[in-house]
């Protein structure tokens, strides 16, 4: 992958993540301790999880070599999908809880990273440097997660369906990238 894919893979993996720190900016008083605090949390486990979902991945690799473009295709594809559908329930997942708490800010970084642990399998199939990508991904996860908070407090009225449909379609492009390249 060239490093612009990788860039873009992280922004798209991180637009789930930014919609609800901006619903966190949004709907509670943070300061910048807090901000933070849900930066690293997204960014730590867009991280971890590619790594996590490498590992996995590495096991059935053997069994997958000849159809791994396939594999990635489809995977990166419903991970897209799954992007998509959220955005068009526009369900705001900060509304419902207070994402201050620990335990929801943990379940929050953990299902908002289920796409990177996704993605992660796909770097069986990929020609990618899989740590410093992951890195990428968790660091740019992070940037943006601490944008979106501030974004939060500065606007009440950002659509972040809009965000999360270009995040979507970004890696609709990547998953046929995947399948015909």
């Amino acid at each position: 992958m060239s490093a612009l894919e990788i860039l873009l893979l992280a922004l798209s993996l991180s637009l789930d993540a930014v919609v609800v720190s901006v619903g966190a900016g949004v709907l509670n008083r943070i300061n910048i301790r807090k901000a933070l605090v849900i930066a690293f949390f997204f960014g730590a486990f867009h991280a971890v999880m590619p790594l996590l979902g490498w590992a996995a991945g590495y096991w059935f690799r053997g069994y997958l070599t000849e159809y791994g473009h396939i594999v990635g295709f489809v995977l990166i594809l419903l991970v897209a999908l799954k992007m998509l559908r959220d955005a068009l329930r526009q369900e705001d997942t900060a509304r419902e809880k207070d994402i201050l708490h620990m335990r929801v800010l943990l379940v929050l970084a953990f299902a908002m990273s289920i796409d990177a642990l996704v993605i992660g399998i796909t770097f069986n199939f990929l020609p990618v440097s899989v740590l410093p990508t992951s890195a990428i991904i968790g660091l740019v996860t992070f940037l943006m997660s601490l944008a979106g908070v501030y974004v939060g407090r500065r606007s009440r009225h950002l659509v972040g369906t809009k965000i999360e449909l270009l995040g979507a379609l970004v890696l609709v492009l990547l998953a046929f990238k995947v399948l015909l390249f």
